[in-house]
């Protein structure tokens, strides 16, 4: 019987230990038998080793739920072909229901014929399946305590014209990455190591790792990420790690200097030396067709060994923001509306939190912004009840007028990119705010008065009146939100729960 099995039946078997079994389920979580079989299973992950994946766990609101085939044997058709999938379950010999784990599963699927053609589509067209679900997104690998790559997350890739940074800066590295992807044969025929390196540097919040984002999404690679600070991590396992990555991604080492500074360890119970980390990256076992980028707040700090050409080909500076940048980043934040409602008193009133006496606003001292027709902006005083909503269209000129305004009270080199992010996020749905209280933020940010994301909204005697009250060598200060402030602020979350929602949904 065995024999006429091997003669007249096809099967191919799958290991829930194997990538390939998370191609199958996927394939089978969609396919119509698993939507009518009346032996099911539900699961909340489709991936192996209980790894999410693309729509799964912290992807959305509400976890991602798979009907699938229950263990046993079922039948159903495929290209006409009648197809038997037998699913089992089982538990590693020597294991204790107290010691063991994740039980391993496997399927194996049959069809009558001689032919592996039948089977062989349908494994194509599983893996074909599973591979477009990460398209559009970005997935993060992070290496875990045994030596291995695991799947952390994945994310929906990131526009590069969502980075704000120096143009020429961003076009030469994007360009570079794409003529290296491109030049494998070139390298090979010169005998050059088909590696790049990249290293960026400068203060903390200037957008370094938004940006590695952002070009693993340019690019369509996936992103492995090395925490030199783990302590399970030693020279062999990292060299191990490396030599693991695909032949095509970008292996990212955040904050270097934090783990070496001039060849010491910061930790002497980090197991990783810095003639293990040079290898690792640049040694005969490394692997070839990736990108290292590294990115340190500190370039002083760093050893020439690790960042001498050859290791690192493009050292990019991320250095503060300068007004262009300012105005960039506030024309991303509010893109001109075809039509956007603004409350003329509730601006005024927005400002004034629901704070103790000393810490209101006198609203009439900062009058509410408004555009006008030909894009000036003027002062309008306090209107009546009957003009409390104003409709106004924002078109592209009037957000340029309302950016230039916000720029110019920028200085230049002075905030990062995530400082002037903080304080615009808190004006979501009213840039006119966000210019009227510019040149407060500015007078005031970087203090432990204002951590770049309260609303500002008071005036130069409510500042006397908490100067006196606070303690000199301890000063602190909370802004209440106004009533005004507390809806936009729901409004905005019920918002992106109904996008969360959708999103899952088309999934």
């Amino acid at each position: 019987m065995e024999y006429l099995k091997k003669r007249i039946v096809v099967t191919a078997e799958f290991d829930s230990r194997d990538e390939s079994y998370s191609w199958i389920l996927n394939w089978l979580s969609d396919h119509p038998y698993s939507q009518t079989a009346t032996q099911f299973s539900v699961s909340t992950t489709i991936a192996r080793g209980a790894q999410k994946i693309n729509g799964e766990g912290g992807d959305g609101a509400i976890s991602a739920t798979y009907f699938l085939p229950a263990p046993g044997l079922h039948f159903f058709w495929y290209k006409n072909r009648l197809i038997w999938m037998y699913r089992e379950r089982v538990r590693p010999a020597g294991s204790t229901v107290a010691s063991a784990g994740a039980a391993v599963e496997n399927i194996t699927i049959s069809t009558l014929g001689r032919s592996r053609h039948v089977i062989q589509s349908l494994i194509t067209e599983a893996q074909r399946k599973f591979i477009d679900r990460d398209q559009a997104r970005t997935v993060i690998f992070q290496a875990d305590q045994y030596g291995a790559w695991r799947r952390t997350k994945s994310r929906p890739k990131r526009p590069l014209d969502t980075i704000v940074m120096e143009p020429k800066l961003k076009t030469h590295i994007v360009e570079d990455a794409k003529e290296f992807f491109a030049s494998e044969s070139w390298y090979s025929e010169r005998g050059l190591p088909f590696r790049r390196g990249l290293l960026l540097y400068g203060t903390p919040g200037t957008g370094k790792t938004s940006f590695i984002h952002a070009l693993a999404g340019e690019l369509g690679l996936n992103i492995y990420v090395v925490n030199l600070s783990s302590k399970n991590l030693t020279d062999d396992t990292l060299s191990e790690l490396v030599s693991d990555t695909p032949s095509r991604c970008l292996l990212l080492i955040e904050d270097v200097d934090a783990a070496f500074v001039q060849r010491e360890s910061k930790d002497a119970a980090t197991g990783i030396t810095f003639s293990g980390l040079l290898n690792s990256v640049d040694g005969v076992s490394a692997q070839e067709g990736r990108m290292l980028c590294m990115t340190t707040n500190h370039l002083e700090r760093l050893d020439e060994a690790l960042i001498r050409p050859g290791r690192v080909d493009i050292r990019a500076r991320f250095g503060k923001a300068t007004q262009s940048q300012a105005k960039e980043l506030f024309i991303k934040f509010f893109p001109q509306a075809k039509s956007a409602t603004v409350n003329t008193t509730s601006i005024g009133a927005s400002v004034q939190p629901s704070t103790p006496e000393s810490m209101k606003v006198n609203a009439t001292s900062q009058p509410p912004l408004v555009v006008t027709a030909d894009t000036d902006i003027s002062v309008i005083e306090n209107s009546s009840t009957s003009r409390a909503h104003e409709s106004v269209n924002r078109t592209a000129r009037q957000t340029e007028a309302l950016a230039s305004q916000f720029a110019k009270a920028i200085p230049d080199q002075t905030f990062s990119i995530a400082q002037l992010q903080g304080f615009l996020m808190g004006y979501k749905k009213t840039p006119e705010l966000a210019v009227q209280h510019v040149e407060e933020f500015v007078r005031r940010a970087g203090s432990a008065e204002v951590s770049g994301t309260t609303k500002i909204g008071y005036d130069d005697e409510d500042d006397k009146a908490r100067d006196a009250a606070a303690d000199k060598d301890e000063k602190q200060y909370y802004l209440e939100d106004s009533e005004e402030q507390e809806r936009e602020r729901k409004e905005f979350r019920e918002e992106k729960e109904r996008e969360k929602r959708a999103s899952i949904k088309l999934e």
